[in-house]
């Protein structure tokens, strides 16, 4: 998936803080660059006002 789609319908479900980490190291600025790898702990509650850590590559 890519990693714009996924911040418009985890910013649309309410989380505010979403952190980007690529597997390159590199800073992740325009989602829309970037494939979405793997979120932490997914399938798992989590409350919106903490942080959905999100994995990506090029």
């Amino acid at each position: 998936m890519n990693a714009e789609a996924l911040d418009d319908e985890l910013t649309a479900l309410g989380f505010k803080k979403i952190v980007y980490n690529s597997d390159t190291g590199k800073t992740v600025l325009l989602l829309s660059n970037w494939t979405v790898t793997g979120i932490d702990n997914a399938g798992s509650e989590q409350a919106v006002e903490k942080a959905v850590v999100v994995h990506v590559t090029k």
